[in-house]
């Protein structure tokens, strides 16, 4: 799991052995953005969001946004538009807790690429599924599945650019000036049966087991302090530790807490989760939307103000807007979604560039895992 995640993609495209670690194999960190870097070479292509994100094409640079630093005395919640937010954080505060032995996650995850063949140029979707499946009794094996990645044209009207192209068995990925040929690779279309790997492991230390939650146990997780107070402490303490004792503005503590939404909380600690993101002024409720999958949920942005970029095609430098859909019901994850911030060439501002979906079967379960049929154990 410490490859490039660029040798990882040439080798399962074209030796068709190697396949793409889950997510949830490496730790999940809160997100942040990182400082701008023009001419970076070589874009990543298959995302990671986790079982933190599989196929995450993205490279992700930003200009910080300075955050005001916290009231010691704060104010009325101010008129912001974020109050649908403290509404749902409301109503799943009443929620009853989770019960199950197993905490299943689903995700789907799909990239957009450039892509050229036969002298048309046009875009294709990197897809692939994960499963991850986290024992509530440490004793009991965490297990973790996905499957190569396919790669197919993105839209009907990119199917007709291939098949005009004479419906080629690969296509060179187009990529910015200056990437290496051995990162700008060729890729196979329309790959079917695709093979299959799994993890399984009970040991705490190591393996998925350590991991799959981003370094915390499922024990540790179902701890979290619902309190909003105690929640705030938790969090210091853990930015504290990770910074090496030096700990980071409040604001930018709980800006951080975002990424335990996607762990199996219980439904209060969600509630309190969402009801401090609510506070900061770097979240922005979107409205209702619906998901890749069709299922309507509430979009909210967690990085108001921030500034992120992507390569695409032989643009190294596309804006994105990233929205994460939440359930109205329970307050938790339906999908991730980058989109566009702009126009660039095979791209129009708003179209979506990559998404992480959870399926409807994420979520706790007294089902437990099988091995999976015709699937390499790692």
């Amino acid at each position: 799991m410490t490859r490039d995640i660029e040798d990882r993609l040439r080798d399962a495209f074209t030796a068709g052995a190697e396949l793409v670690s889950p997510e949830s194999l490496a730790p999940v960190a809160s997100p942040a953005a990182v400082q701008p870097r023009r001419g970076l070479r070589g874009l990543p292509i298959l995302a990671a969001a986790a079982v933190a994100a599989v196929l995450t094409a993205v490279v992700l640079v930003s200009n910080l946004i300075a955050v005001p630093a916290p009231l010691s005395n704060p104010a009325p919640h101010p008129a912001d538009g974020n109050e649908e937010l403290r509404r749902l954080a409301a109503r799943i505060a009443r929620l009853p807790d989770d019960q199950g032995a197993y905490w299943y996650k689903s995700e789907l995850s799909d990239t957009l690429i450039r892509v050229r063949a036969g002298g048309r140029t046009f875009n294709a979707k990197v897809s692939s599924t994960s499963v991850l499946w986290v024992p509530r009794d440490p004793k009991d094996p965490v297990q973790t599945q996905n499957r190569e990645p396919i790669l197919s044209p993105a839209t009907p009207a990119d199917e007709r650019a291939w098949r005009a192209a004479g419906s080629p068995g690969k296509v060179q990925r187009v990529c910015t000036p200056g990437t290496r040929a051995a990162d700008c690779v060729k890729l196979p279309m329309l790959a079917k049966d695709t093979a299959c790997q799994y993890a399984r492991d009970v040991a705490p230390d190591q393996g998925p087991g350590a991991t799959a939650l981003g370094g915390y146990t499922p024990a540790q997780i179902l701890a979290l302090p619902a309190d909003e107070k105690g929640l705030r402490e938790w969090l210091r303490a853990e930015a504290a530790k990770k910074d090496k004792g030096v700990t980071p503005p409040l604001e930018e503590v709980i800006a951080g807490s975002r990424f335990l939404l996607s762990k199996p909380l219980r439904p209060a600690v969600r509630a309190t989760v969402l009801r401090l993101l609510a506070d900061l002024p770097t979240t922005a409720v979107r409205g209702v939307v619906r998901d890749p999958l069709s299922r309507e949920g509430l979009a909210v942005d967690f990085g108001e103000g921030k500034r992120y970029f992507r390569e695409f095609g032989e643009d190294d430098e596309v804006i994105e807007d990233h929205s994460t859909v939440l359930d109205p019901a329970t307050g938790e994850i339906l999908a991730e979604i980058t989109k566009a911030g702009e126009d660039t060439v095979g791209l129009s501002k708003g179209q979506t560039v990559d998404s992480q979906t959870w399926t409807p079967t994420t979520g706790w379960t007294d089902d437990r895992p099988e091995r999976p049929r015709n699937c390499r154990r790692l």
